[in-house]
């Protein structure tokens, strides 16, 4: 790596850092997209405070801890955390505060361990996480009757089950359910996000650090090989974008796939052509403009398809009378990370990683974009 493509990275992620300790509000939180719940506090703050916590800067630590003591402090039903406080507690929130947890080491808090508790009670028969163990809560907090089956929120969800992999705890059991759950073409299916580049970068780092308790290292190697063969596509697919709304986020996840591969020169040409081009994204504020898409499918839907009606929320319209114009109007809709934090955070995380591999294996970088 040259000094001139060295320096342009740690430039660009020291701007990223600087605006995401500048998003942090004073109870040490961060918040970011909107939906019909409003903007999420609680799950965003246990992303980001997740990304900074690996991070080696004292800053970057610092404000992992002030948002380790709000989660603290925000109570939730049951121990678990939340989108926000005014939503029931749900697997994919509490993954993330315990994520924080363990990286800070107050995994063995009274806090955490009342929200490891709370995340156990996920666990399906078939070895994966959901987001709601039940429908009782947040059907009542939606307002939908009965009959309205909410099946697509209480099955196994692969998205969550890979995030959750992470954690010690559950290391091995996601980490199998992770194996029996890649797409053939070497990806891993997203219920909540458009971008299976998430899905697929939190299975692969999840299976990276599981060791030889979840498989044979052939064996893992095999599978990571066959996603980064995957995200190899989409970075170039992402890479070759043009337009107002560049693809930040799904261009990171699907780096940090290819950065967990065995080196080889494509590989590497990839990595270097995927950080030039985000770096040529950056704002001028330091952030990249928002392209985290979180979907909300109706509740009764279990594999959302993506040529639905998918509508970018912007408020109910007036009217609204009927369950059918709940569902319509509610669901299908999906958010932007408006505030650029979830983004943010997404790309930090990848430009660090990279830029680990790119020093390791003494790759040459100049910014070409």
């Amino acid at each position: 790596m040259t000094t001139s493509g060295l320096h342009t990275l740690e430039t660009s992620a020291e701007a990223a850092l600087a605006f995401l300790l500048g998003a942090q509000d004073a109870r040490g939180a961060w918040k970011d997209f909107m939906l019909p719940a409003t903007q999420s506090d609680v799950w965003v703050s246990g992303f980001v405070g997740t990304v900074l916590a690996g991070l080696s800067e004292p800053a970057a630590r610092r404000a992992a801890e002030a948002a380790w003591r709000y989660l603290e402090g925000v109570e939730g039903r049951g121990g678990g955390w939340s989108y926000n406080a005014w939503v029931p507690g749900d697997a994919d929130s509490t993954l993330w505060g315990l994520r924080l947890a363990e990286a800070l080491g107050a995994g063995d808090s009274a806090r955490a361990r009342s929200a490891g508790a709370f995340l156990a009670r996920h666990l399906r028969d078939d070895g994966g996480l959901t987001t709601y163990a039940s429908d009782e809560d947040i059907r009542q907090y939606v307002g939908l009757p009965p009959e309205v089956s909410f099946h697509g929120w209480t099955h196994s969800h692969v998205c969550v089950s890979a995030a959750g992999a992470h954690l010690s705890s559950h290391r091995e059991g996601l980490g199998a359910f992770l194996l029996r759950t890649q797409d053939a073409r070497g990806h891993w299916p997203a219920y909540w996000w458009f971008d299976e580049e998430y899905s697929t970068a939190e299975a692969v780092a999840a299976l990276t650090a599981a060791g030889a308790a979840v498989a044979p290292a052939s064996e893992r190697a095999a599978r990571i090989e066959r996603a980064a063969a995957w995200a190899l596509e989409r970075v170039a697919r992402h890479v070759a974008f043009e337009g107002s709304r560049p693809p930040s986020f799904a261009l990171a996840q699907a780096l940090r796939v290819v950065a967990r591969a065995s080196p080889s020169p494509r590989g590497r040409e990839t990595l270097l052509q995927g950080v030039s081009r985000l770096c040529a994204w950056q704002r001028p504020q330091g952030g990249w403009s928002p392209s985290a898409r979180l979907r909300v499918p109706r509740p009764d839907v279990v594999v959302p398809e993506p040529g639905a009606p998918w509508t970018l929320w912007r408020g109910p319209p007036p009217g609204i009378a009927s369950v059918e114009d709940v569902l319509r109007h509610t669901f299908t809709n999906y958010s932007l990370d408006l505030h650029a934090v979830f983004t943010t955070g997404t790309v930090l995380r990848a430009l660090n990683e990279v830029r680990a591999v790119l020093l390791e294996t003494g790759s040459p970088w100049t910014r070409t974009a």
